[in-house]
């Protein structure tokens, strides 16, 4: 009586883990919206700002050694960067700085690597339970 009650325990226990982990990997992602900023772009002191730090962004991709590297099999000197940075409209500024934030070069691998341990663990799980049963 003991042992059907631990087996039926135990089938139920796997039971539950392969329900809850087929829904939670089948789920899903989630998508997440940006707000449009409230004032427009070319208001005075907002421009100024804006532009230095679309600057200020660009100036820290620059600073990328890979990136160093191939603007210089170009041809390419940070003074000839810098005069062509300086001839960029606001807009044109904005978007290349906008492009450069969108850029992951490192990849987000940190969501990937959790998945891959969740499901490691899981399978130790049922392989651990299985054994038992």
């Amino acid at each position: 009586m003991i042992k059907e009650t631990v087996l039926f325990f135990k089938k139920s226990l796997v039971g539950t883990l392969v329900l809850t982990t087929t829904l939670t990997m089948t789920l899903p992602p989630r998508a997440w919206a940006m707000l449009a900023p409230v004032e427009a772009m070319g208001e005075g002191k907002n421009a100024t700002s804006t532009r230095a730090e679309d600057l200020k962004t660009i100036q820290k991709s620059l600073e990328s050694k890979i990136l160093r590297e191939r603007l210089a099999d170009l041809k390419l000197s940070p003074e000839q960067i810098d005069a062509r940075l300086s001839r960029l409209s606001d807009a044109q500024l904005h978007q290349t700085a906008s492009r450069i934030k969108s850029i992951n070069p490192g990849g987000d691998a940190g969501g990937l690597l959790i998945t891959v341990l969740l499901v490691a663990i899981l399978v130790g799980i049922f392989f651990y339970v299985f054994r038992r049963i």
